[in-house]
């Protein structure tokens, strides 16, 4: 592969890892819209959401990844962690996955 191909595939990478964290961050406010306007259906949307805020609450205060962070790996097919960005920057919120050790 060449360099400028390469090159633009990593910008692709970059654009769509940019585009797949700004959904998941902004998903949680468009989800009543969806749920529906009905009391019952909006009490439920409420208890999910403060009981996925509590379990990412604890998550993330153990140092472990969170259900974003989880969902985003698996997407991406990378080590996600979105808090990295506080100590490393917007670049390093997905790696590459390095194996311990080679299997064969």
């Amino acid at each position: 592969m060449s360099k400028k191909a390469n090159s633009a595939n990593s910008n692709y990478n970059t654009s769509m890892r940019l585009l797949i964290l700004l959904l998941l961050l902004t998903s949680c406010g468009s989800i009543g819209a969806v749920v529906g306007t009905g009391a019952g259906s909006y009490e439920t949307y409420k208890t999910v959401t403060y009981a996925k805020g509590a379990v990412d609450l604890s998550l993330s205060a153990n140092g472990k990844k969170t259900t974003d962070d989880r969902m985003l790996s698996s997407i991406t097919g990378y080590d996600c962690k979105v808090t990295r960005v506080l100590k490393e920057g917007l670049t390093a919120i997905c790696k590459s996955i390095v194996p311990m050790y080679d299997s064969e």
